[in-house]
C-alpha cells in the first residue's frame, strides 16, 4: 500500500509503497524512524442523511452545522 511518511530528523516528507505489516517500521536515509502521516482525506466526511430520531419527525440533515442547529432547536445532545 502507499503510505505518506515524515522524518522528524531531517524534515523530509515522502510516499512509499510498503507492506501493511511493515508500515510502522520505516527508516529515513538519515537513520531516523519515520512517522506515518494521516492524510486529510482520511478524516471524517459528512454524508447527508435522514434522521428520524429527532422528536419522531424525519429531518434531512445536509451538514454538520445543520445537525447542530436542529439538535439545539429541540434541546437535544449529540450522540458521541
Amino acid at each position: 500500500m502507499l503510505y505518506e511518511y515524515y522524518c522528524p530528523g531531517c524534515g523530509k516528507r515522502e510516499e512509499r509503497y510498503t507492506l501493511i505489516s511493515e508500515r510502522h517500521s520505516q527508516v529515513c536515509e538519515c537513520g531516523t524512524s519515520l512517522k506515518k502521516v494521516i492524510p486529510d482525506v482520511a478524516m471524517h466526511i459528512f454524508k447527508p442523511y435522514w434522521d428520524d430520531m429527532m422528536d419522531g419527525k424525519p429531518v434531512y440533515i445536509e451538514t454538520e452545522k445543520q445537525k447542530k442547529q436542529e439538535l439545539e432547536k429541540r434541546g437535544l445532545q449529540p450522540r458521541e
